[in-house]
């Protein structure tokens, strides 16, 4: 049995590169940290990313993947992701991070994969390079956080993306970034301990009550972090429908649309078989 890691973040070299030479002019901050590392600081979010070697380098990678028996890994792009950036520098970050997933599966293709990332922030950009990365080679899912720059997920500006990745057969992963309540998780790590379980029964609610799952039936969706504590709600959900006029909207049973959504341990060989 192959072990297979499909919640692997990864900086893409060219993607930093980018950050490198253009952050500054889009409303964006590079510095150097006491290890010479590059950061980046965004106006708006509660910490700084950095970008160390180890989260960059495919042959370090393959090496510590060895080192562990991980046989596969897909990769992901993780904070501060891109929806930050003005929609036409969005773009342009989002295609170098998918050219370097096609690069790092053809030096390794029994080793990674690449889950796509979008500028949401300007979802008609989205769409147009979801086409042109589900043709690159190594890409076998979408990532996304799960909000965009404060909008939840059944924002209806997202559905065209959510049908294109239903007719295209590619799963939806998500992942927290900058979560809700953060100024109150600022100490003992908590925006992690806490706030990203948190997002994701956000994200799943947001999914499940405004009719994302229903309109898009065989949409799969990817919840990391064992599904956060979404998997422990769902009883709760079922009885807000059944009882609260806020979810008179909706047809059946929360726990019903929640069949679409798994974790990344029931979805990983499907997944790297591409």
């Amino acid at each position: 049995m192959r072990a297979i890691d499909i919640h692997a973040h990864w900086f893409a070299p060219q993607w930093v590169d980018l950050l490198e030479r253009e952050a500054d002019a889009n409303g964006a901050k590079i510095g150097r940290n006491d290890k010479g590392r590059t950061t980046l600081t965004i106006p708006g979010v509660a910490f700084v990313s950095r970008f160390p070697p180890e989260m960059m380098d495919v042959d370090y990678m393959v090496k510590a993947m060895d080192e562990v028996g991980i046989d596969v890994r897909l990769f992901s792009l993780t904070n501060p992701m891109i929806n930050w950036a003005p929609p036409e520098f969005g773009a342009r970050l989002a295609r170098a991070f998918n050219d370097g997933c096609a690069e790092a599966y053809a030096r390794h293709p029994e080793r990674f994969r690449g889950a796509m990332t979008l500028p949401m922030q300007a979802p008609d950009l989205a769409v147009k390079e979801l086409e042109r990365a589900a043709r690159l080679p190594g890409i076998c899912a979408v990532y996304m956080s799960m909000h965009v720059n404060g909008k939840n997920l059944d924002h209806k500006s997202f559905w065209p993306v959510y049908a294109r990745c239903e007719a295209l057969g590619l799963p939806l992963c998500l992942h927290p970034v900058n979560p809700c309540g953060i100024e109150r998780m600022r100490d003992y790590h908590l925006r992690n301990l806490v706030g990203n379980p948190h997002e994701a029964a956000i994200a799943a609610a947001d999914l499940i009550f405004g009719g994302v799952l229903d309109a898009f039936p065989r949409l799969d969706v990817v919840l990391p972090h064992a599904g956060g504590s979404f998997p422990w709600l769902v009883g709760r959900w079922d009885n807000g429908v059944a009882t609260r006029k806020e979810l008179k909207h909706m047809k059946r049973p929360a726990s019903t649309s929640a069949a679409s959504i798994t974790t990344p341990s029931a979805t990983s060989r499907r997944l790297c078989a591409t």
